[in-house]
């Protein structure tokens, strides 16, 4: 049983696509549109584009587009049925039973559903039963309040061997799932057992709120086992690919610009509670590409605070090359010794802590200050050592203008000339390129296509985007077809036929469009994006209706005067665009035939047929042009 259509036109209706995908990518607006760097592939340029006045998405370097349920389908990796739930769930519009029945029938849907199971039990564990009272004291220990506990869902997973198995079996859910979803383990003997035990439990969620993984932390001496276990990696939880506490913390981050990178579940939940929410944490793995470029969606700048010891000056180090190397801003803000972030803001307070940001330093600075502990600037031979080591980070920025301006500052700490510095720059990027077995790619990163080719983001892929090998005027009435009223419909299927248009796939979205304009009296993209007939030509939908007209020299006039149908002028101007190419074409062919003819000493009268054809043509194209331009009057 599918959802009523009627019940899927309420809820995206009531979502606002801007505000869904913002929470993914970080937008600007640029005149009716917004713009972001695709979520779908690498590019260092934005190419992504949403258009709320359609409520579409479209990028012009994956070519991957299409309306609200698309977008959650692609970054969730869920069916339409489970996106329709998602955003009917975030908009407090409530589903027949029936249908939400229907959701969890998919792997992925289950493997939520068992998360968010065991997420209650264990709560339930820590606040309402006598075992979870150790770990509840635990917490408060740590200065939690019960509102902190609740708002992340902290928990306490039991001693017991099967406790959060029993307790899913009652719940109707399936052994399976738990060990789907990491939470279960199975022995040699094909018994199971749970995975936490005696934990305290720290759920994690996706970048929407979804719970698809927790930590479980040491609480009793008898535990053998690490500090921090975490959930394995799942169909819907990859670890290098989160950051802790982001579907909390991104709209602080977004407002300030800048987020602070801290690296435990504590730190990140002690920071909240003093009033500092825009923060992440790396849950304690090593910073990884897929979490910066997380991050830049909602940053330009990214402040490491780190503890004083070496492993701590390490990951920093590490660190700040990764987020320069992904054009971000970054800066050091280095602990007292023996402090955490958790430690040093209960213990000294939310302004000591923000005057610590606000004093941290520049990478240059800090790897300097690095540096010097290690004695390298005690000699010529380890100044230059120094200095090198320092260009070598520098040669990770990819803005041009920001090295040049590092590179002053650099000259001027050191006392060197900017020459010799640009010449040591040089240098690096030089022996960088010829590392890599092939040529970077300064605007935008390469993708892979489904053949497993990899080509420029930047490059036209007509094989997997036919829509870029269609010409202006074919364009230009499908983009007409799928956002103008009855009117402008009614012209252009009355004057055009799909044996007119030249490109086979436009020809077959035309006549998709025609057949169901003639079912259903209008034509609706964002509706069609959601049939099946048209799942094939989704992409080319989204990217029609997100690019310019082309063919209508009249648009920049025409789109600023509001009382006259300019849908109307523009589909004329296409249609007579389209037939004109088409009768230059058979003139074009005509005259091929009687240029051949005469090379074959052919007879009079068969080139006389030929003219007369020509002059048809002619006479045909000249009509044309007096017909629409009588009908533009």
């Amino acid at each position: 049983m599918k959802i009523p259509e009627e019940k899927i036109e309420e809820v995206r209706t009531a979502t606002d696509i801007v505000d869904v995908i913002s929470a993914y990518v970080r937008l600007k607006r640029r005149g009716k549109s917004y713009v972001g760097l695709c979520p779908f592939h690498k590019e260092k340029t934005p190419s992504f584009h949403v258009t709320p006045e359609k409520q579409m998405f479209y990028c012009f370097g994956c070519h991957e587009g299409g309306n609200v349920f698309s977008f959650v389908m692609k970054t969730e990796k869920v069916s339409f049925i489970e996106a329709v739930r998602t955003l009917a769930n975030r908009a407090g519009i409530e589903l027949p039973v029936t249908e939400m029945a229907q959701t969890a029938d998919t792997q992925n849907e289950q493997l939520f559903r068992a998360n968010m199971i065991a997420a209650r039990f264990y709560f339930e564990s820590l606040t309402q039963t006598p075992e979870g009272e150790y770990a509840l004291e635990y917490f408060r220990s740590r200065g939690f309040t019960d509102e902190t506990i609740r708002k992340f869902g902290l928990g306490y997973a039991p001693r017991g061997w099967q406790a959060l198995i029993n307790h899913a079996a009652a719940n109707g859910l399936d052994i399976e799932y738990l060990e789907k979803a990491g939470l279960a383990g199975k022995r040699d003997d094909g018994s199971s057992y749970d995975r936490f035990r005696g934990r305290v439990i720290f759920p994690i969620l996706s970048t929407t709120g979804r719970i698809v993984a927790f930590a479980g932390r040491q609480l009793y001496e008898d535990d053998t086992l690490a500090k921090y276990i975490n959930t394995p990696e799942t169909p819907i939880y990859q670890k290098g690919k989160l950051l802790y506490g982001l579907s909390m913390t991104r709209d602080a981050i977004r407002k300030q610009e800048y987020a602070i990178l801290v690296e435990g579940y504590t730190d990140l939940i002690s920071m909240y509670q003093a009033g500092i929410h825009n923060v992440v944490a790396t849950s304690g793995t090593a910073l990884t590409e897929d979490q910066i470029r997380l991050l830049g969606r909602y940053a330009s700048a990214v402040v490491i605070v780190y503890d004083a010891d070496s492993a701590g000056s390490a990951a920093a180090l590490r660190g700040v090359e990764l987020i320069l190397e992904k054009g971000l801003d970054v800066k050091i803000a280095q602990l007292p010794d023996g402090d955490d972030p958790d430690s040093f803001v209960r213990n000294k307070g939310k302004e000591a802590f923000l005057d610590l940001v606000d004093e941290s330093i520049s990478f240059i600075d800090f790897k300097a200050s690095e540096l010097q502990k290690q004695g390298l600037f005690s000699t010529p031979e380890g100044q230059a050592r120094a200095v090198r080591s320092i260009i070598e980070t520098l040669a990770k920025i990819p803005d041009e203008l920001k090295r040049n301006f590092y590179i002053k500052a650099i000259a001027e700490r050191y006392d060197l000339y900017d020459s010799t510095l640009h010449r040591e720059l040089d240098s690096v990027t030089r022996k960088s390129r010829q590392v890599g077995s092939r040529p970077q790619i300064t605007d935008r990163e390469e993708r892979v296509t489904d053949a497993g080719t990899v080509v420029p983001g930047d490059q036209k892929d007509s094989s997997q985007n036919p829509a870029e090998s269609f010409s202006s005027a074919e364009r230009d009435i499908l983009k007409l077809l799928l956002e103008s009223d009855r009117d402008v419909l009614e012209f252009i299927f009355s004057q055009v036929t799909s044996d007119e248009l030249q490109h086979p796939v436009a020809r077959s979205l035309f006549e998709l469009l025609l057949d169901h304009y003639r079912k259903t009296g209008s034509v609706n993209a964002d509706v069609l994006i959601n049939d099946d007939n048209f799942s094939e030509y989704s992409s080319i939908v989204t990217q029609l209706i997100s690019e310019r007209y082309e063919v209508s020299e009249r648009w920049e006039i025409l789109r600023g005067f509001e009382e006259f149908s300019v849908n109307m002028q523009l589909s004329i101007d296409a249609v007579r665009t389209l037939k004109k190419w088409n009768i230059r074409e058979r003139i074009e062919s005509v005259r091929k035939n009687i240029r051949e003819v005469e090379r074959q000493g052919g007879d009079p009268e068969s080139v006389g047929m030929l003219a007369r054809d020509l002059q048809i043509l002619q006479q045909e194209l000249k009509l044309l042009d007096q017909h629409y331009s009588s009908t533009n009057k």
